[in-house]
């Protein structure tokens, strides 16, 4: 770890695999496997519906700030199924209604790492405001959900990256730029929390810190740990419960 003392303004925190300790591939295999199902139970092809969705989600990975996401998918979805086949069927509104009714029950049962709500806590006590840049592929929503399953109350965060208000996505830059200017900051006025070495530490090119969690890393490069502040979550609630009070917060942060 670093010794180095930042005064942060922001902390700009990841979801999966940091503050949500959940296996992505059984999220993913899970959330791929009710959706198909609700579509199904809505009068839509399982199969078509799933290529679309997979479709819609490759251009948002690929949109470097033209347009919010949401209007990048909802442009591919209906090509990819095929329009005449969704004239009779709302489904925006089929999709709307699986994240209200059925998404939720994904994390029925799951147990949250009771260090993530001492590491928030512990922030918001000092003035910190947090930021949830996670990848903004999905509704607020469905966010809010995984939000709880974590252990989180959902208002604790000032801004939450979705697919409604993001215009790109991981590790592409501009992602991260957009954030800053949502937050009013600049780079070094933030610390970036997340367990993957492309995706999260990105956020350092444009100046930020970083604090790398350990339990559930993803390192797809070979990346140095040495040369960034890393640990296991409670290790990271620890370091938090050392800092110093914020004392300059950043202020009026765009949702």
């Amino acid at each position: 770890m670093h010794d180095d003392e930042r005064e942060y303004r922001a902390v700009c925190f990841d979801l999966d695999g940091t503050l949500l300790p959940m296996d992505i591939e059984e999220f993913m295999k899970a959330y791929f496997e009710r959706i198909a199902a609700y579509a199904h139970g809505c009068g839509l092809d399982p199969g078509r519906f799933l290529d679309a969705l997979k479709q819609g989600v490759r251009a948002m990975a690929q949109n470097e700030g033209a347009r919010v996401n949401m209007d990048v998918f909802w442009d591919v979805f209906p090509d990819v199924y095929g329009r005449d086949a969704l004239a009779a069927i709302d489904v925006v509104d089929v999709c709307n209604r699986f994240y209200a009714e059925d998404f939720g029950h994904i994390g029925d049962g799951f147990e949250p790492d009771p260090d993530v709500a001492r590491a928030v806590d512990a922030l918001a006590c000092k003035g910190y405001p947090l930021v949830l840049t996670t990848m903004p592929m999905f509704p607020l929503r469905a966010v809010e959900h995984r939000l709880r399953w974590a252990g989180l109350d959902p208002a604790s965060f000032e801004r939450i990256t979705t697919y409604e208000n993001s215009t790109s996505v991981k590790p592409h830059l501009a992602y991260y730029a957009e954030n800053l200017d949502a937050m009013g900051l600049s780079g070094e006025d933030v610390l970036m929390v997340g367990n993957n070495t492309v995706e999260d530490l990105a956020f350092m090119q444009l100046g930020a810190d970083a604090f790398l969690v350990t339990d559930w890393l993803l390192d797809p490069v070979g990346f140095d740990l040495g040369t960034v502040k890393h640990g296991t979550f409670d290790q990271f609630a620890d370091w938090v419960e050392a800092l110093p009070d914020c004392k300059n917060p950043a202020r009026d942060i765009i949702p």
